[in-house]
């Protein structure tokens, strides 16, 4: 390594080591117990307690390997599980016993391992040939280009799978570039980066059109013959197969395989269809797709720069097959959320956008001072001029989107502060709880962000699928803890003419519309605000807090 790409290589992992840092004081927040992820992260709330029950001691052997290996929830494949619970292990053999009730602790280091190391490792990876070049600086600059993308920066303030599909994915492109169509042990060893990717998030199966393509280039080529192409996706296909077996072993389970394809059945089905109307009521989808590059993966000229440069790249024949291997992943990939998704959200496209990324600077020379030597240079500045101005470009997105993580770490360093659903929560314990005796065993219902902290007199009941008053009958609880954007999301009448389940939309029709008219049946609006709705019981009204 020369020396400078020495100097180099120390400054990305000192960026490296500064950018890790930078996450740990934000991701420490809105963990404090268990009930305050579902306010800021709700996905994190549903997959917190099966981690933990991965990582509980069984009456023996078996059983504690039966808790580790069955994590019971299926929405995110096993690998995904498995390098949570690792990364949290030595927490709780150094905590002991109590390690449980250090939430806070245990959901920061799966933030800081399960999402923000795979993401650096997967720039790092993506950055690695830039490195190895005659001009390592393009290293840096794609590195931080990389890194301060808002939605790599929000997906860095969570614990997610995307970061671990995103580092399986480029770490199959790496291997595939590697192989370099010569179809030997990098190519089939990207049969398991493949299959973690698939284990991680599903969307691991996109890969299928390059791999495609890999094979047809090679029969186009001449670089292997139509018996050995076969023989080489039998192969391929047989080692895939184990390996997505391999890491996730519940499929040898009967019982578990069911729920695992039933599950992936019901995914599918809310990705293409919505969750609660068809499309989730979005009718123009290639618009904000568009929105969302242009929020959070610098503006639509990087993408499409990019998007050019990587098409260019294949018209050299030396680097063809790099470039149709990142071509055709992010078109699978993203072609995937064109036509067949309902619901996209920021982080989805990380996994593909980061590898296109990384062309961007492919047509810069190594040497930039050549062009400021004497002699007739209009011709070379003219040739590089579009590359010149993506870099510039690229350094003033760089530049902004330093700014906007800035902002992103300080507002999510501050959002307990400012939460509204806890401040409703403070408001009712200084100004309503006190009407009631003490230690008054309580029922509370609360919506998916409401937060109502933990008691041991109190029962606090949860509905995955939201209130109606079929839920509330059965369970009678003594308070609601009612979200605004619910009663604004389900008390909208037109949600009954698209709703996939006309019955249950139109049962929570009937109770948020109530809500919004602050007339439940049975309740008295006890206090609002911008966030939500507490209302108690007629009963306890009548009791406590009748004047």
């Amino acid at each position: 390594m020369q020396k400078q790409q020495k100097l180099i290589f120390f400054m990305l992992a000192l960026l490296s080591l500064l950018i890790f840092c930078a996450f740990i004081l934000p991701n420490l927040t809105g963990a404090k117990d268990a009930t305050m992820l579902s306010v800021f992260e709700h996905d994190e709330f549903a997959q917190y307690p099966n981690v933990i029950h991965m990582l509980e001691q069984g009456d023996s052997l078996k059983a504690t390997l039966h808790n580790f290996l069955v994590y019971l929830h299926y929405y995110y494949g096993y690998p995904f599980y498995f390098f949570s619970a690792l990364a949290i292990l030595p927490v709780k053999w150094i905590l002991g016993a109590d390690w449980t009730f250090h939430t806070q602790l245990i959901v920061t280091v799966l933030r800081q391992m399960v999402n923000v190391l795979p993401m650096l490792l997967a720039a790092f990876i993506l950055v690695r040939d830039q490195l190895k070049s005659n001009s390592p600086w393009k290293a840096l600059v794609t590195f931080l280009l990389l890194m301060t993308l808002p939605a790599v920066v929000r997906n860095n303030l969570w614990w997610h799978p995307d970061s671990l599909l995103t580092l399986f994915a480029v770490l199959t492109i790496f291997l595939l570039i590697t192989d370099r169509g010569r179809f030997g042990k990098f190519f089939y060893l990207s049969a398991f980066t493949c299959a973690l990717a698939i284990g991680a998030k599903i969307l691991g199966v996109l890969f299928v059109l390059t791999y495609a393509s890999v094979l047809i280039y090679g029969l186009v080529t001449k670089s292997i013959s139509l018996k050995k192409a076969l023989l080489s996706a039998v192969i391929f296909l047989v080692l895939l197969v184990v390996s997505v077996v391999a890491t996730n072993p519940l499929l040898l389970l009967p019982i578990e395989r069911g729920e695992i394809i039933a599950i992936f059945k019901a995914n599918l089905s809310q990705s293409s269809q919505g969750f609660w109307v068809a499309g989730n009521g979005t009718s123009v989808k290639l618009t904000e797709i568009i929105q969302i590059i242009r929020e959070y993966y610098g503006d639509i000229l990087i993408f499409c720069a990019a998007l050019v440069s990587t098409i260019s790249g294949l018209f050299c024949k030396e680097q063809r097959l790099k470039y149709l291997v990142i071509l055709t992943w992010v078109i699978g990939f993203m072609g995937y959320f064109v036509i067949f998704a309902a619901t996209i959200r920021p982080h989805y496209f990380i996994p593909a956008v980061l590898p296109l990324y990384t062309t961007l600077l492919d047509w810069l020379p190594d040497d930039l001072k050549t062009l400021f030597k004497p002699g007739k240079h209009v011709a070379k500045w003219l040739k590089l001029l579009p590359s010149l101005v993506i870099m510039l470009a690229m350094l003033i997105t760089i530049g902004i989107n330093t700014l906007h993580t800035m902002d992103a770490i300080q507002g999510t360093t501050q959002r307990e502060e400012n939460s509204p659903s806890l401040a409703m929560f403070d408001a009712f314990k200084a100004e309503y709880l006190p009407s009631l005796p003490k230690d008054t065993p309580l029922i509370i219902y609360r919506d998916w962000r409401a937060y109502v902290a933990d008691d041991p007199h109190w029962r606090v009941i949860y509905n995955w699928t939201l209130a109606s008053y079929d839920y509330i009958n059965e369970n009678q609880p003594d308070f609601l803890f009612i979200e605004f954007d619910n009663v604004h999301y389900f008390s909208d009448v037109s949600k009954l003419e698209y709703a996939l389940d006309r019955d249950a939309m139109q049962a929570m029709f009937d109770f948020y519309s109530d809500v919004l008219y602050e007339k439940v049946s049975g309740y008295h609006l006890l206090y609002k605000d911008s966030f939500g709705y507490i209302f108690v019981s007629n009963p306890l009204f009548e009791k406590y807090y009748l004047e």
